[in-house]
């Protein structure tokens, strides 16, 4: 058996499909590989899978990651939405679970939570905003590592009172994708160590909130309407660790920064004694280790009229925030 998965694992996913009609025997072999990592999307036309995993249990138990993928304009019944929630149901070796749908579906959550656990699931993203449905289903990931939800709250979720999360839940959490409104509930007392906010402002009120995480912050993305100085000051103050942070200020975001904001930044920027790499607005901050003591950094205090070091770049990329 472990000769012919090793085998089977070399193959692509049309020969894994020939190859288990070919015998019963080597069917479960082939099966088990196919149906490992799934992808599905309106545009791929394959979501008939959804009604395969749904009502074939045995072929849902081999479902390590399962994403899927469904543009607002595709038009889905609410039938199939629950053959969804069936699916998930019967994929109880989830690690990694996507879900890119209508965001007013997170109901699906609830049917899908008749289980007691998703023990293995580690990663788990989701257009859904921060909802009861939500809530109960982050009570049965009890591994879970990585979390991005309420991301780009509508309206009507905004105006909605935000459920409370049980202390018990999500014990393991290190990063966090989504809202301010939602971090505020789910940052206290859990070792979050990377936290990217979006879809609302980050106030001066969150962030000691954002210091009761339980490990200490290194990673930030936030969007903010205060001015940066005092806010970079503010970061400091409550979350002193961070190596990673980008930050995108509304204040002043048409006017050329002056040299005196140049230098003010750089100021505060110095007291970091951990950051690595700092991005405002678009902007990549400047820095250099210093020569006679390797733990600190000298920031750009004046506009760089060329990159020394081209490689900086490479810092700066979207995936180096979600990446650490």
């Amino acid at each position: 058996m472990e000769l012919l998965l090793s085998v089977s694992q070399r193959l692509g996913s049309d020969a894994l499909a020939a190859l288990a009609q070919t015998c019963s025997s080597l069917c479960p072999v082939a099966q088990r590989i196919l149906y490992r990592h799934v992808s599905l999307s309106a545009w791929s036309r394959n979501l008939s899978v959804v009604i395969l995993l749904a009502t074939k249990p045995d072929l849902a138990l081999y479902v390590r990651s399962f994403h899927i993928a469904i543009d607002s304009l595709s038009p889905i019944f609410r039938a199939f939405y629950s053959m969804l929630a069936k699916a998930i149901l019967n994929m109880t070796g989830l690690h990694s679970l996507n879900l890119l749908i209508d965001s007013t579906v997170s109901w699906l959550l609830k049917e899908a939570c008749s289980r007691a656990s998703y023990p293995h699931l580690m990663h788990f993203t989701c257009t859904f905003p921060f909802d009861d449905n939500l809530v109960n289903f982050l009570e049965k990931t009890p591994s879970l590592l990585e979390l991005e939800v309420d991301s780009i709250p509508t309206m009507l979720a905004r105006n909605s009172p935000v459920p409370s999360l049980p202390e018990s839940s999500i014990p393991r959490l290190e990063q966090f994708i989504g809202s301010s409104r939602a971090a505020r509930l789910i940052v206290p007392g859990r070792p979050l160590k990377s936290i990217h906010l979006n879809g609302s402002s980050l106030t001066e009120d969150d962030i000691p909130l954002l210091a009761q995480s339980s490990s200490p912050v290194v990673v930030l993305g936030a969007v903010t309407n205060a001015p940066p100085v005092p806010f970079l000051e503010l970061l400091h103050r409550h979350l002193p660790h961070l190596a990673y942070l980008r930050v995108m200020s509304t204040q002043n975001m048409f006017k050329a920064p002056t040299a005196e904001f140049y230098e003010q930044v750089a100021n505060v920027l110095a007291s970091f004694s951990e950051l690595n790499a700092f991005e405002l607005s678009g902007m990549h901050w400047g820095s250099q280790q210093k020569r006679d003591d390797s733990s600190k950094r000298v920031w750009q205090s004046s506009p760089l009229s060329s990159r020394t070091h081209p490689d900086d770049d490479l810092l700066f990329g979207t995936e180096i925030f979600l990446a650490y």
